[in-house]
């Protein structure tokens, strides 16, 4: 009877996963752009545009350090990078930013799984929130320090119940100081979720809520020349919240959610009239109000038809007393040699239709041949223009690892402004533009190995004329001396150039630019059980840049710290 009792709760341990949402066939050569929870963590990464810099044709921007704004653009345009968190769509709300995002109030802390889609016409970030399916409780922390007063803390705790329900909680906070440049601040992040999951049937309500405080960022001098506006203090809470009804598992045979969010902005700061360089024109945010807030719902279904993935998706939103239907679909194939994605949207918000299709072909275990082609069009009235985008590569493995190159190509579009920086940059009208390719990544032989991306463009505005990145790295979990994987080492060098980068502005302003720069970043990682030491070094040569002009980057940093999980 004690026999059966125990092997009973045993059994019952593990519960049915709670829903998760959809990500697509990738039509990347070699490895993925796709992190687990460990890869995420073990990245280095301080925010979502930092990671995100790693993808071909992906430029990012930072005015300095962690609390200060990150944006990053994909073919050289703020609004081709989308991101969706469990199926729902994070759309920009800072009136701040405009039509792109603040990569660091994105909670990728929370994540279980990320995916990267390269389109051609646009860059989709699918982000699966962390999950857990055991009854034995499991809480997690990490702390770390480092230069700046560099201060960190996370926690989580979650546990499945023998009733099939589920608590998670999570938090994370980190705080810096500058006295030299400001921009400094802390950030409160925290995670809650509820729900019960049983079968093929699930329903869960996630609460994500991220408050930031950051101080003025003092300009330095642009073009030679001073006077240029600061950075203003920000004081401001993001609240996404969702609720969703699932059935079966988006990698299974067939699936369906439901899913109703509301998500909302608001600026608490004190509004100043903060000029730029004339004076006269404050920056966006410091003297209107900056609440915003919309609904979104969303009905998600598919199916696995002869081994092609078949998906639908309605979205609806409501805000401002308007409301906008995209109704979107999906075709995916992934077996053998052959990968392929096809994805249709209209997009009622910002009038567009947008269309793209992905594949990759792999007629030889060392060859590798795979494209994309995508277009966007306005369905009405539109001030973005219609734009037909293509990328081409072909493939070599060598051993473990692929070596690429390709072409991508874009048409004329109209790319907003960063005026999270300053008022004075404009939209630019930007002509069709190509940008070439060489990506290398994977083992070199057993742990080491590599991972490079190198881009050239056309000389545009918004846009580096080269930009490469190359890490070398280590990794072993040396299984013959520790069997039971108790033991893990990772080790990295990564180096970074980029040229400088052209930012229009008004008439009869400075010409901005930003600096050519190479940084040299190191990160070490040694896991003992369940504890990961964990120490990287940026910027080691203490170089002088600026990712935008007037605000100069951190020197060397040292951030360093420990993760513990704890199974109770």
């Amino acid at each position: 009877m004690r026999a059966a009792i125990l092997a009973r709760r045993a059994a019952d341990s593990v519960k049915a996963p709670l829903a998760r949402a959809e990500v697509p066939p990738l039509a990347d050569i070699g490895e993925r752009y796709r992190w687990t929870r460990e890869e995420l963590f073990a990245s280095g990464s301080l925010s979502l545009g930092e990671l995100l810099g790693r993808v071909p044709g992906v430029t990012n921007f930072a005015s300095g350090w962690v609390p200060t704004p990150h944006i990053d653009s994909y073919l050289g345009d703020f609004r081709r990078v989308r991101l969706f968190y469990d199926g729902v769509e994070l759309d920009p709300l800072d009136v701040r930013i405009g039509p792109m995002h603040d990569f660091t109030t994105i909670p990728m802390w929370t994540l279980e799984e990320l995916v990267v889609e390269r389109a051609a016409e646009e860059l989709r970030v699918y982000m699966r929130s962390w999950r857990v399916n055991k009854t034995t409780p499991y809480t997690s922390v990490d702390v770390s320090t480092g230069d700046l007063t560099t201060n960190r803390y996370r926690g989580f705790f979650g546990r499945r119940f023998g009733n099939s329900t589920a608590l998670q909680i999570g938090a994370q906070q980190y705080s810096t100081e500058d006295q030299r440049a400001g921009g400094d601040g802390n950030h409160l992040s925290t995670f809650t979720r509820f729900g019960w999951a049983k079968k093929s049937w699930s329903a869960d309500a996630v609460l994500l809520r991220t408050r930031r405080n950051r101080n003025e960022q003092l300009r330095d001098s642009v073009g030679g020349q001073a006077g240029f506006a600061n950075l203003p203090a920000l004081e401001a809470t993001r609240t996404d919240a969702y609720a969703r009804i699932g059935y079966g598992d988006p990698e299974g045979a067939r699936w369906l959610q439901i899913i109703a969010s509301t998500s909302r902005f608001a600026e608490t700061n004190t509004k100043t009239a903060t000029g730029t360089t004339t004076g006269t024109e404050p920056f966006v945010g410091d003297t209107v109000d900056s609440i915003a807030s919309r609904a979104q719902y969303v009905v998600t279904a598919g199916l696995n038809v002869l081994g092609a993935k078949v998906s639908a998706t309605g979205r609806y939103r409501v805000f401002n007393g308007w409301w906008f239907l995209t109704p979107s679909a999906r075709v995916g194939y992934d077996r053998g040699m052959l990968s392929t994605t096809a994805y249709v949207e209209q997009q009622e918000s910002d009038s567009t239709f947008r269309a793209d299709f992905s594949a990759r072909l792999t007629p030889f275990k060392f060859l590798a041949i795979a494209g994309s082609l995508g277009r966007m069009s306005p369905i009405n009235e539109s001030t973005r223009p219609t734009s037909l985008s293509y990328r081409g590569e072909v493939g070599l493995r060598l051993g473990r690892l692929w070596a690429t190159g390709g072409i991508t190509s874009i048409d004329t579009t109209i790319v907003p402004p960063p005026r999270a920086y300053d008022t004075l940059y404009v939209e630019a009208a930007i002509g069709a533009h190509r940008g070439t390719f060489v990506t290398v990544r994977g083992p070199i032989w057993k742990g080491i190995g590599l991972n490079v991306s190198a881009m050239q463009w056309d000389s545009v505005a918004y846009l580096p004329k080269y930009q490469v990145r190359t890490e070398l790295y280590a990794k072993t979990s040396w299984l013959s001396r520790f069997p039971q994987g108790n033991f893990h080492v990772l080790a990295s060098v990564a180096h970074e150039y980029r040229t400088g980068i052209s930012f229009p502005v008004v008439a009869d302003a400075v010409e901005q630019l930003s600096s050519q720069y190479r940084v040299i970043t190191t990160l070490f990682e040694l896991r003992l059980y369940d504890a990961v030491l964990s120490w990287q070094y940026r910027n080691i040569l203490g170089t002088i840049y600026q990712q935008v002009p007037g605000f100069t980057a951190p020197r060397a940093i040292n951030v360093y710290g420990v993760r513990w999980d704890f199974f109770n």
